[in-house]
């Protein structure tokens, strides 16, 4: 028997001495229980640093014990509505939290801040600079600023954690997790395979490590899953700093080759992946709708994306699969895209008439046409229509002036350290938790915005910053007034772009049915003019204003987002449209109902007068029918005409969902009081509002994967998209 440190921690409790080669299974056992749970810590206090300076940490804290440990600091958690919310080392999406969900408490905040901002003291700033020295010193006099009595729990779903710490031993390896204490090392974000979220930890002793030999077809599989999921190139393989890494790790394996993994591991995951989409479309009975989103890789060419998008019966999730990518030059014309299209329905057989409509992100006319040949309906994107819209202001030549100086002053700034380290110190002075200021990525529009955005918040300290820099020409880099007026222009009249792009990805799956609402508000209140407006901000709304009208101006996409509005409980009231509006959607969703409740009824009750003279002589007549049946007479079914009536009434007689509430959800419950409509429902909830899923619409996320996306070989390009898109699924 050997001795107690080589036991291992069984799932049931039981712990038992074991060889080398049970030490292996039971350390599998041991990692296969852990990727089956996620971690839940139980919180009794919500606490906020003293670092947190910011005025919004009022209204959130990091999830902590009864003495004030914070368990975690990947969430926070909001203590008006306890809504948790990724950290994110910022305040953007506390404040944007605050601004969706709690108006009323930001405003008094940040009046309240205001007005004790004015009556500062000039002494305060001794005071603060001292309450600095002692944070850095770790001295600070109170150990939270905000320190709130709140019970609850936090379920972290996100988190890949590994341990290499040789002093941890594997028999307490599960109460190590359990208990919730930090791990060495953490990388937030990862999943794995099978659909869920995971917290996957590795620990290895010294003694472990060198009796143990790793299963090389476990490394290749790992890695290769690796690749798909980060959509890392397969040639990283053969760096040498990935294969110091490994070594690092300690843990003997054989690395599989480039060529390997290209050739042979690759594949053999896709056609495996590939055959379970292909099952699972075979299995879908509903609508569909699809997407098709356009983007161009590093050596400008130009490649679309497909996937598919269906509600699962019985279940209140929107699925999506991602199908192909194609190359797509832009010589290609219109009969190419035809052929094109009929070879991708064929492949993954799709009928034209189960797809409600297909939402694009491109303004490939030729493409456009060749999807209004096979009659679908084509609905615009609404990430691309913003895209589309800010590059139109960035495109206008004082604003393109004026964006072209202010990389060229970020970039000197950058590059020159006294510089750079005199803004970052003032920036902390300043108190500035946001962002640092970064150059833009111009593919992502946002980026550009939050540029200008922190370059205003940070207009007095660039100024004074060029004019101590020596050797430049200052005149180059000087900003005028009228520029940073453009600037300040830009950036409020875009914000509620912002605004709209942070509520998509606060939403589990934003649907077609936000769109209406969403355009409606921006055209008649966030864009409307104003009369403190300048020329430049007039002009910008207008045309804002008239390119959103435009892009959904088509009859068919107009009705079909009415009626998706409409069929969503949480905008079915409809105070932004007219009677008459009304009226062109009801009577389409009435037609629609009613055929379909003939159709599900199999048309039993329409009978021609010759099959109802046959069954009236083979039926026998019962005494009390043929006594009372002239005053009884019977009503076999009610018309489907009725029963739509019926269902409506009885969907909106139904209380209006609360905004932050999920209408696949809410038509779950209700299916059984009207289950036709419900059935109808489905063929616009499958529509989702933009290309990119939601977990892509976040600016940082959509940054990283379009850089990533743009490096991938052609070769690979969509076996590692689609595998990438589908990794979430068990095969």
């Amino acid at each position: 028997m050997e001795s107690n440190k080589h036991q291992t921690a069984l799932p049931n409790g039981a712990a038992k001495p074991s060889t080398s080669d049970d030490s292996k299974n039971d350390i599998q056992m041991v990692l296969a229980k852990m990727m089956e749970e996620k971690h839940t810590y139980t919180y009794k206090k919500l606490v906020v640093p003293p670092s947190m300076r910011s005025i919004y940490w009022k209204f959130f804290g990091f999830p902590a014990t009864d003495d004030g440990d914070i368990l975690t600091k990947v969430k926070i958690v909001c203590i008006l509505c306890k809504t948790q919310i990724a950290y994110n080392r910022n305040t953007s999406n506390l404040r944007m939290h605050l601004q969706n969900k709690h108006s009323q408490e930001l405003m008094d905040l940040e009046s309240s801040s205001l007005s004790s901002s004015r009556q500062l003291l000039p002494q305060d700033n001794k005071e603060r600079k001292v309450q600095k020295k002692l944070l850095k010193a770790s001295l600070s006099p109170t150990k939270y600023i905000y320190t709130t009595n709140a019970d609850g729990t936090v379920q972290i779903d996100g988190d890949i954690q590994f341990v290499t710490d040789p002093n941890i031993s594997l028999s307490n390896m599960e109460d190590d997790i359990t208990i919730g204490q930090p791990l060495r090392v953490m990388i937030k974000g990862g999943s794995s395979i099978n659909g869920s979220s995971q917290n996957v930890a590795f620990l290895m002793s010294e003694e472990n490590v060198t009796n143990q030999s790793v299963d090389v077809k476990t490394v290749s599989d790992a890695i290769a899953e690796f690749i798909v999921m980060d959509l890392q190139l397969p040639e990283i393989v053969e760096g040498r700093g990935f294969q110091r890494l490994v070594a690092t790790l300690r843990s003997p394996c054989e690395i599989p080759s480039k060529n390997k993994l290209e050739e042979e591991i690759i594949p053999k995951i896709y056609d495996s992946f590939r055959e379970s989409v292909t099952t699972s479309l075979t299995c879908v009975a509903s609508e569909v709708a699809l997407t098709i989103e356009e983007w161009q890789s590093n050596n400008k060419e130009n490649f679309v994306t497909v996937s598919v998008y269906y509600q699962t019966n019985g279940e209140a999730t929107l699925e999506c699969k991602t199908l192909s990518t194609l190359h797509a030059p832009l010589d290609w014309e219109e009969s190419h895209w035809n052929s094109t299209i009929d070879s991708l329905l064929l492949e993954w057989d799709l009928k034209t008439e189960k797809i409600t409509a297909v939402v694009v992100s491109t303004t490939r006319t030729e493409l456009l046409a060749a999807l209004n040949n096979h009659g679908f309906t084509v609905v615009p994107c609404l990430l691309h229509t913003l895209q589309v819209c800010a590059q139109a202001c960035f495109e206008n030549p004082e604003v393109a002036h004026t964006l072209s100086k202010c990389r060229s002053i970020i970039g000197a700034i950058i590059s020159h350290p006294t510089a750079l380290a005199t803004l970052t110190m003032q920036e902390q002075l300043s108190e500035l938790e946001d962002n640092i200021i970064m150059l833009d990525y111009p593919v992502v529009w946002i980026s550009t915005y939050t540029m200008l955005e922190q370059m205003i918040m940070r207009r007095s300290m660039i100024t004074a910053i060029l004019g101590s820099i020596e050797g430049i020409d200052q005149e180059m880099f000087e900003i005028s007034d009228e520029q940073w007026n453009i600037m300040a222009d830009i950036v409020n009249v875009l914000e509620p772009f912002k605004v709209t792009i942070m509520t998509l990805s606060e939403e589990k799956m934003p649907l077609i049915s936000l769109l209406k609402p969403l355009l409606w508000q921006l055209v008649s209140s966030h864009l409307k003019i104003k009369e403190s407006d300048s020329d430049t901000a007039r002009t910008f709304k207008e045309s804002l204003s008239e390119m959103l009208c435009d892009r959904y101006a088509d009859y068919n996409v107009s009705l079909l987002l009415q009626i998706a509005t409409t069929l969503d409980p949480r905008f079915k009231a409809m105070p932004y449209v007219t009677d008459e509006d009304k009226n062109v959607v009801s009577a389409p969703i009435k037609e629609m109902l009613t055929k379909l409740i003939q159709e599900e009824s199999g048309d039993i009750s329409i009978k021609t007068e010759d099959e109802g003279a046959v069954q009236n002589k083979k039926a026998r007549i019962s005494g009390m029918e043929f006594l009372l049946g002239s005053l009884c007479t019977t009503k076999t079914g009610m018309p489907a005409e009725e029963k739509a009536d019926l269902e409506i009434v009885q969907y909106q007689s139904e209380p209006t969902a609360s905004l932050d509430y999920c209408p696949l959800q809410w038509w779950l419950k209700v299916s059984a009081k009207c289950p036709n409509l419900a059935k109808l429902v489905s063929r616009y909830h499958c529509v989702p509002a933009c290309c990119a899923p939601p977990s892509r619409i976040p600016p940082d996320v959509q940054i990283q994967y379009d850089t990533k996306r743009a490096t991938l070989p052609p070769h690979l390009i969509d076996k590692l998209l689609f595998l990438h898109g589908n990794h979430t699924m068990q095969v």
